[in-house]
């Protein structure tokens, strides 16, 4: 084979690769528990994570005049609820939206409170349907 021609593949293959690593290094996020949150330093780079908990019981405050906001907290699911991240996340309230469901947030953590971008909520576990006679609300 000619030199130029295993110069040339092996260049689109570098360029290739470095690539890949880029665009995976931009959309990788560090997965963490509320708990190990407030562990952090405060120097630590929290600016793109995930975090996965349940929707503490307190005081949840939706509004949706002149945006749609929601505030709540989040701690460890199963851990102590003690340990509790506040979030506001600005967009429309997921409809299984409810406390002590698990959430999954993706956003930035800054000054105590947890910025969330993107807001998921698990599904119950268990599929309860409405009673025989009952209206389904």
């Amino acid at each position: 084979m000619n030199k130029t021609f295993i110069y040339i593949v092996c260049a689109v293959a570098l360029i290739a690769v470095g690539l890949i690593v880029w665009a995976t290094k931009e959309a990788a996020a560090m997965v963490l528990m509320p708990s190990q949150i407030l562990g952090q330093p405060e120097h630590q780079d929290l600016s793109r994570i995930r975090v996965a908990g349940r929707v503490a019981p307190e005081a949840i405050d939706y509004t949706v005049s002149p945006t749609a906001e929601l505030k709540f907290s989040i701690h460890d699911p199963g851990g102590s609820p003690e340990k509790i991240v506040p979030v506001v996340y600005r967009g429309l309230k997921p409809d299984m939206f409810a406390p002590g469901r698990d959430v999954i947030i993706d956003g930035s953590y800054a000054n105590g409170v947890l910025q969330a971008e993107k807001l998921l909520t698990q599904c119950p576990s268990k599929y309860e349907p409405p009673l025989p006679g009952k209206n389904a609300k």
